[in-house]
């Protein structure tokens, strides 16, 4: 009987702590909160998600960090925004020497492949023309219908990681894309209104969101990308304004300095926004609510 008990206890001992092992969320790095975001709304209690970059940063001015690397050595799945935008991640990749998300590997994840790219140049390009994205314009999380592109994704990867758990997988992103949708609605109905308006942008952040919800930009207060506003730039600017009538709504998002932005409406009486475009800013917990604050305060 002793023998019995004791050998109740161990085989009880081993499955738990197998179960303990199997149960082990998957550790997921996101390169922005963004992405990390959906990433959490498909994975469920399933995986443990980090991102790189926190909040609204300029993707281009990210210097990599040792810790950086230390988390992807760790990771199960990497996912990244690609078109170039993160190019910083390539030798973090590399540093990193984790098999498991490499490119081709089922934890590797590049959210651009699917995305319907828009903006992207043709002909030759060359350094009068800035900072242009090769690839396209890589601002794409801004339409909330690619939120959908990148969950769908998210989900056939976490899928091939971890197949036991496919039908909660499945069940998130069916959620996530039902939330969307019905948000849509809602989003796309009060901006209506705004349809009527145009838009100056600092840079051409906006692209996906102004294609998403039927808006119109009049240009950028950058002459080329990358390249800082100019007098000549924006006194051309306000020719087209007065040509054209318009009173268009200066945007700009917050990782650029809303001094040019806001000197430039000032004194032309136009209305002025400077306003986050990334989750992790203001309060700004997940995707569906980076989508209610810039509706929300558009419109006020």
């Amino acid at each position: 009987m002793l023998f019995n008990r004791s050998a109740l206890i161990c085989v009880f001992l081993v499955g738990f702590f197998v179960t303990a092992l199997a149960a082990k969320p998957l550790s997921v790095l996101a390169v922005t909160d963004d992405f990390a975001s959906i990433a959490r709304s498909i994975g469920g209690d399933a995986v443990r998600v980090q991102s790189l970059v926190q909040g609204s940063r300029d993707l281009h001015a990210i210097d990599p960090r040792p810790s950086m690397v230390l988390a992807l050595r760790k990771s199960d799945l990497l996912i990244r925004l690609g078109m170039r935008q993160d190019a910083w991640l390539d030798g973090i990749i590399q540093l990193a020497g984790n098999s498991r998300v490499m490119p081709g590997k089922p934890g590797y994840l590049d959210c651009s492949l699917h995305i319907v790219r828009l903006e992207v140049p043709t002909g030759t390009i060359d350094g009068r023309m800035g900072d242009v994205h090769r690839f396209g314009n890589p601002h794409y999380w801004l339409n909330p219908k690619n939120g959908i592109v990148i969950a769908e994704q998210i989900r056939d990867h976490l899928i091939a990681l971890d197949p036991k758990n496919r039908q909660l997988f499945e069940t998130n992103f069916k959620v996530f894309k039902t939330t969307i949708d019905t948000k849509f609605i809602e989003w796309d109905a009060r901006l209506k209104k705004m349809e009527s308006r145009d838009f100056i942008t600092y840079h051409r952040v906006w692209t996906y969101f102004f294609d998403a919800f039927g808006l119109t930009s009049l240009g950028q207060l950058e002459p080329v990308p990358g390249i800082p506003p100019t007098t000549k730039h924006l006194s051309a600017l306000s020719a087209t304004l007065k040509k054209t009538n318009s009173k268009p709504i200066i945007l700009v998002s917050s990782f650029y300095s809303k001094e040019v932005g806001q000197h430039f409406a000032q004194s032309r009486g136009l209305p002025f926004k400077h306003l986050h475009t990334n989750v992790g800013e203001k309060g700004i917990k997940d995707y569906v609510q980076l989508f209610d604050y810039l509706v929300k305060e558009l419109t006020l």
